[in-house]
């Protein structure tokens, strides 16, 4: 029941008379088995199917729900219930050890299993495999939870492979940097190189730089690659894209190729001695890059499906870990890392009906262009503008002499943020049967009541609201001023996403020993505050003080320090320092 090929096909044939033996019987499920796990493999693929998400229970344990998944030989792994496990009781944990400075991952994986239940009494004597008269009746089909520290031994075997190719140039000093290209790309066209940094546990800001040798890239022949951590928000991976153009040639490869003795990596500001290389490479194709990948699939397919038939695992969970000793810490759990899922019949048709429903919106649009363009204005839905007005009362008090300035509070348009047009126009009055007058004062004859001034608005885009500023041109005694204002925005333009306000403590991990004391800062901004609340999570994790002062506790461990901002409740950081007892 294990075997991993599957040809040739063969089935009993039965004929009166036939005496059927243990391999007859075996035959028959095997052909039944082998057909069913064939046309799993060739049509539905490998992957989880439904369910098999992991989620941390604790700071030490993991669920994994129930799900289905079919393995690369087409065998079906059914988790029928939630697993809940310590992470220290699922095999493999020891291959992980806090001498690993590369890496501070293990993976969690799947793997098919059965075996043998409801031993039974052989009545034709000693069993094969040990002197008792004793066999067993029965196959158990189930899996294997497992932890490792390898990745995947084919990469080639997943679903982003069909697509791009992923070479990996740099591994090591707790750090991997990977390039990322499209495996094809049209003649002339532009595609993009993705820089994928994974931080592998290096707890101190990196930085690096490295030139690229280019072939068969329009207008260049060397481009620089450059990365600095302290530009991003902490994280444990970071990706980053460069637009490039490939030659207007076919049938052949655009190479994009580590420059020998170029790459120049930093730890915290020092540099480090480290190696890069590595070729990335794209084939450059005449017609429909769609169309070239599925032929390559038909054409390639049957020949690497059948030549890999060495047990290979689905990866459920990529789990960082915190570990010193005997002890350890669940940093973070992030399912299905290699996107090894399989897409259903109804996930297919959901699909198919978002594209055709996406199509049909962009017909429409192009309807809509044509009949604009043949003479009809277009309304303000069709050309994507956004329209709000309203009027604002300025008090001057007693008026104001001329060059004097008066502004309105926030007002905010409604139109969302981002760049808006406003217009204003002066109110001869303050009723609303009077004049309205836009642009610059003095082209009309003036009214009795009209008061000669300038006026200007200014907008956030941050925040969604504006302020209307007015500038006497001569003396007046109006205590009151009406202006009406109208924005417009276009809501096609992309929408100004607001900042956030990020806390960081620095260090963001530390070591220690037993009774160590150490100062933390806690950055608002990139900033350091010092109106912070800090605190330790664990009751016997140490002491902070007020001014971000630990002291280390007697025993060795994993404890969490934390903060909070008393200015901007809410506003909240934390980091883990290790103690050892050296």
């Amino acid at each position: 029941m294990r075997n991993l090929r599957y040809f040739t096909f063969e089935r009993n044939k039965y004929f009166y008379g036939k005496l059927l033996s243990v391999d007859d019987f075996e035959c028959e499920q095997r052909y039944m088995n082998d057909k069913r796990r064939i046309i799993n493999r060739f049509v539905h693929g490998t992957g989880v199917v439904c369910g098999m998400n992991v989620v941390p229970v604790d700071d030490t344990t993991i669920s994994v729900e129930m799900g289905l998944a079919l393995d690369f030989a087409g065998r079906e792994i059914m988790i029928e219930q939630p697993v809940i496990k310590k992470l220290s009781m699922i095999d493999g944990f020891g291959s992980y050890t806090e001498d690993d400075e590369d890496n501070s991952y293990l993976y969690l994986c799947v793997e098919y299993d059965e075996m043998e239940k409801e031993p039974v009494h052989s009545v034709t004597g000693s069993s094969a495999r040990n002197d008792q008269r004793l066999e067993y009746n029965k196959y158990a089909e189930g899996y294997h939870l497992f932890l490792t520290s390898q990745e995947p031994e084919n990469e080639d075997l997943s679903v982003g492979a069909l697509y791009e190719e992923t070479r990996t140039i740099y591994w090591d000093n707790g750090v991997r940097v990977k390039q990322i290209v499209p495996r094809y790309v049209r003649s002339g066209q532009e595609f993009e190189l993705k820089i994928v940094v994974e931080n592998m546990g290096q707890p101190k800001p990196v930085s690096f730089r490295y030139d690229l040798d280019l072939t068969c890239v329009q207008g260049m022949d060397k481009m620089t690659v450059s990365f600095r951590e302290t530009d991003y928000a902490k994280s444990k991976r970071y990706e980053f894209t460069r637009k490039l153009k490939a030659g207007a040639v076919n049938d052949t490869l655009v190479r994009l190729s580590v420059a020998e003795g170029s790459f120049r990596l930093e730890i915290d500001g020092m540099a480090m001695k480290a190696e890069a290389r590595g070729t990335s490479s794209a084939q450059v194709i005449e017609g429909n890059v769609k169309q070239e990948i599925i032929d390559r699939y038909y054409r390639g397919a049957m020949e690497e499906i059948v030549k890999n038939t060495y047990q290979q695992s689905i990866y459920l969970a990529k789990i960082s870990v915190i570990r010193t000793g005997a002890t350890y810490m669940i940093d973070s759990v992030e399912s299905m890392p290699f996107r090894q899922y399989l897409y259903n019949n109804s996930l297919a048709a959901v699909m198919n009906r978002m594209e055709l429903e996406e199509e049909e919106k962009q017909e429409k649009g192009e309807s809509r262009q044509n009949v604009s363009g043949s003479g009809a204005a277009p309304s303000a839905e069709e050309s994507g503008l956004k329209i709000a007005t309203g009027t604002v009362v300025i008090d001057m008090g007693i008026g104001g002499t001329a060059g004097q300035r008066f502004f309105s509070e926030e007002i905010p348009h409604g139109l969302g943020l981002g760049v808006v047009n406003i217009v204003l126009g002066e109110a001869v009055g303050m009723q609303d049967s009077g004049s309205l007058v836009f642009g610059a004062a003095g082209i009309f004859d003036p009214e009795p009541t009209e008061v000669k001034v300038e006026l200007a608005a200014k907008a956030d885009m941050e925040n969604g609201t504006f302020r209307i500023g007015v500038r006497c041109l001569e003396t007046t005694s109006q205590p009151r001023l009406k202006v009406h204002w109208t924005a417009i925005k276009d809501g096609r333009e992309v929408v100004l996403e607001k900042k956030q306000t990020i806390m960081q403590i620095r260090p963001d991990m530390l070591e220690l020993s037993i009774r160590d004391v150490y100062y933390f800062e806690a950055l608002i901004g990139g900033s350091v505050e010092n109106r912070i609340k800090w605190s330790v999570r664990e009751p016997d994790g140490g002491t902070i003080d007020e001014n971000g002062m630990y002291t280390a506790p007697n025993r060795a461990g994993v404890y969490e320090i934390m903060c909070e901002s008393m200015d901007q409740p809410g506003l909240r950081a934390s980091t883990f320092v290790i103690v050892r007892d050296i």
